[in-house]
């Protein structure tokens, strides 16, 4: 590429060196032979694809932070070379004019070496000063704006010498003296004559009759008066190949003179046109020498105490810093951005000595410091250790006064309640694991009217706020609601108002007490009656998720939008009492918002919060009807973020919720005792129920249902050893029931069998990595094995879910005292 260039460049000075250069008059200037002209404007078209190929390889190979720079650079170098070089190729195909060619290339050079000249100052790498750029950028400026001025004023002398040579002609028709004027020479051709005449003639001039005849008919046929026309006077005696010189050259102008009939060509000479522009231009070319002079001179010297010293000195000081030398103040020579600069760096030099002073003395003393530190940090770890198991403390307390307050108290045979409530607050006092929120559940009976027609009483509810806050706000509901339904249902009491009359004063009540909080404690709750007889249920919903019917297998919601706000919470809605016909069989299913509030990620640590309130209907349906299978689903889906309480109400089930079996496998008489079992289990008359419930099995060994309640009845009295024998029995019938073997885990620790409690953790982690309680269990059975490694990496995927857990920190400060 470098050789072809170096033969253009040695062609082109050739044919500067051989050739006689052609004048052309209309462009102003010396020019190539037309062939020489063409291969040399090809030649500068290919240079410029060549060159826009190795600008557009070099953008996509350069890295990120350059490609920016390559690219301004390589718009600014296409504006300088891309127009200038494809116009002077249409010139030389006859495409455009000269004169539009002197356009294009002037004004796209000036305006593309500007651009190239601002973009190289901004993005260079290399070692320049300010000043550079400052200098650099206003020349560059001042050259653009003083061609445009050179532009205008040309135009303007251009206009005047037309005026000017315009009065001189028609002063030499009116009166045909020329003494004066610059005319050169004029010719006249009558209308009806084909002979020229000249009238006037300068000295040294003669007037090419021939060419004058030729021109005056053709400007006076298209009507070009007193325009201004160039005009090439060839000698009669020239040869075909004669080259005209400037001295051949004029600008004619055209009058008619219909007194006369006839018209005049009046021809001024092309170098007097010449002198008159070059006289202003002379003198911008001065000025703007001169300007560029005082720039590049003087420039640097005006500038030089209020800039080119303070950042000089400003330069050395940061210098000095760098040598350790932090005394060194900068003297303010100018009170403007520079003056700041240099009082904000004597501040800063000043604050890092101060600094490195105050480091010393630290360092001095620092022994001293740590130990005195150390004793402030131990004495406060103490004092918070010390809140914390008095917060604990309040937690348990708290937890005891909310437990009693959620009990099925649902004694119908027809109408089946069963609770699960587990609340996100988990916490450890003296050794006792327990657990507060804001969820509750109540369930209870009454009567109505002279009939004395049962009805069942259900609540769910979430008392607004977190842990205490929250626990608080179910301790009042629970309160108020086991109030009204004590005074409801007291010694066998029938009551003489409607159940649709009880709902509403139900509701009065409970919005009532909660409104006295002003808005700082309110509650989301489902309170509802359902008739054992006959189905028929009312009940409202104040803002809590939508109850969830299981028919034939198919989940839907009861309701289809808001009619309610939270108790204690002002609304723009009138109270309105909600109606069901439930169906035998039917099943329905009021849960917290915590049903709904799960974390979906596999990993537990990125939140993202399941947002399909459809996915709980699926998860109804796939449990089909099973409350424990519900729950189970419910955790496999992800990590809880909030609690969770469920109350399932079956009416007229063949069986009951948790028996699976079908029915021609159990004799009637089995089932009996199943049923009371469960009743007495409510009235807490354990011992009888468990006898009830090892008859029904010792008469029906594969009975799933009583073996898992029996499992659960020994669980609770904290008899892990017949407990655990009981969960083994559902888990031989059943092994697919994470909750089930998370209860056989927990009863095998307490009996000291880690291996199997390990083992047992691990069924429920494998479809239920994110249940907090098991990755704690599952990660101090480890501790208890001596597998450290595993129970670090265990707990590790529990602090990801919950770092703050009591039960977290525990097993974590244990594993550090063992070096894990």
């Amino acid at each position: 590429m470098l050789g072809i260039s170096l033969i253009t460049i040695s062609y082109s000075y050739l044919q500067i060196f051989t050739n006689k250069p052609i004048f052309d008059f209309k462009g102003q200037i010396y020019n190539y032979q037309q062939k020489v002209g063409n291969l040399l404007a090809a030649s500068l078209l290919a240079f410029l694809l060549v060159m826009i190929f190795i600008q557009v390889r070099k953008i996509i190979r350069a890295d990120k932070d350059e490609r920016k720079a390559l690219v301004q650079m390589s718009i600014g170098m296409d504006i300088t070379y891309t127009v200038p070089v494809v116009s002077n190729l249409l010139l030389r195909e006859g495409v455009i004019t000269f004169n539009t060619f002197q356009q294009l290339y002037v004004g796209f050079m000036i305006l593309g070496y500007f651009t190239l000249t601002i973009l190289f100052i901004n993005n260079t790498v290399d070692k320049t000063s300010f000043m550079t750029k400052i200098i650099g950028i206003t020349v560059a400026t001042c050259l653009v704006f003083a061609q445009a001025f050179s532009t205008v004023v040309n135009l303007k002398n251009e206009s005047l010498f037309d005026e000017i040579s315009i009065k001189e002609a028609q002063t030499f028709l009116n009166t045909g003296k020329s003494e004066g004027s610059s005319i050169a020479y004029a010719v006249s051709l009558g209308d009806s004559s084909n002979k020229p005449k000249i009238l006037i003639k300068s000295t040294g001039i003669e007037p090419n009759l021939i060419l004058a005849q030729k021109e005056i008919l053709e400007n006076r046929k298209a009507g070009n008066f007193l325009k201004r026309t160039p005009t090439t006077n060839i000698p009669k005696i020239s040869s075909a190949d004669y080259v005209p010189s400037p001295n051949d050259l004029f600008y004619s102008y055209y009058l008619r003179d219909e007194i006369g009939e006839r018209t005049l060509l009046i021809a001024f000479p092309y170098l007097h046109y010449r002198k008159f522009l070059d006289e202003t231009n002379s003198w911008l070319v001065f000025l703007t020498l001169s300007l560029v002079f005082v720039i590049l001179v003087l420039f640097p010297f005006f500038f030089n105490r209020s800039l080119v010293r303070p950042l000089n000195t400003l330069i050395q000081g940061v210098g000095e810093v760098n040598l350790g030398n932090l005394t060194i103040r900068i003297p303010v020579l100018v009170q403007d951005e520079i003056g700041y600069l240099s009082e904000s760096f004597n501040k800063m030099v000043g604050s890092i000595l101060e600094g490195r002073t105050k480091l010393e003395e630290y360092a001095d003393t620092l022994e001293e410091k740590v130990d005195a530190r150390t004793k402030e940090v131990t004495e406060k770890m103490e004092e918070i250790h010390s809140l914390k198991v008095q917060q604990d403390g309040d937690y348990f307390l708290t937890s005891l006064l909310s437990k009693p307050l959620m009990t099925n108290w649902n004694r119908s045979s027809l109408v089946t309640t069963n609770f699960y409530i587990e609340q996100k607050k988990k916490f450890v006092f003296k050794n006792k694991e327990s657990e507060i929120g804001g969820d509750i559940c109540i369930s209870g009976n009454l009567l109505f009217g002279s009939e004395k027609e049962r009805w069942s009483v259900f609540l769910n509810g979430d008392a607004m706020g977190k842990s205490m806050q929250g626990a608080g706000g179910a301790i009042v509901l629970g309160t108020a609601m086991n109030n009204i339904m004590a005074r409801s249902a007291s010694q066998g009491k029938v009551l003489n108002i409607s159940p649709e009359d009880w709902v509403r004063e139900a509701y009065r009540e409970l919005d009532d007490i909660f409104r006295t909080f002003d808005g700082v404690m309110m509650a989301s709750a489902v309170l509802g009656l359902i008739n054992e007889r006959t189905g028929k249920m009312y009940y409202f919903n104040a803002e809590h998720p939508w109850a969830v019917l299981l028919r034939d297998g198919k989940a839907s919601f009861l309701e289809k939008e808001l009619t309610l706000r939270k108790l204690g919470s002002p609304s723009e809605m009138s109270f309105r009492i909600l109606e069901f016909d439930l169906k035998p069989g039917d099943i329905l299913y009021i849960g917290s918002d915590g049903r709904d509030d799960i974390n979906l990620t596999e990993d537990g640590t990125n939140w993202i919060m399941n947002s399909d309130e459809n996915m709980f209907l699926k998860t109804v349906e796939d449990s089909k009807g099973d409350l424990d299978r519900l729950v189970d689903r419910i955790h496999s889906l992800g990590a809880l973020s909030d609690d969770l309480s469920l109350i399932r109400i079956g009416f007229h089930e063949k069986l009951s919720p948790n028996i699976t079996e079908s029915k021609t496998s159990i004799p009637e008489s089995v089932l009996r005792k199943y049923t009371e079992a469960k009743a007495l289990l409510q009235q807490r008359e354990i011992g009888t129920a468990v006898v009830l419930l090892e008859e029904a099995l010792h008469s029906v060994p594969s009975f799933k249902a009583a073996a898992r309640l029996l499992g659960q009845v020994y669980y609770d009295r904290k008899e892990y050893d017949p407990s655990s024998r009981w969960f083994e029995k559902y888990l031989e019938l059943d092994s697919d029931s994470p909750n089930v073997w998370f209860l056989l885990s927990v009863c095998y620790k307490h009996l000291k069998e880690y291996a199997k409690s390990s083992q047992a953790a691990e069924k429920v982690r494998s479809s239920q990595p994110h249940r907090l309680a098991n990755l704690i269990n599952l990660a101090d059975n480890y501790r208890l094995l001596g597998r450290f490694e595993e129970a670090r990496s265990i707990l590790e995927a529990a602090e990801s879910i919950d770092g703050e857990n009591p039960g977290v920190r525990k097993l974590d400060e244990l594993l550090k005292s063992k070096g894990y």
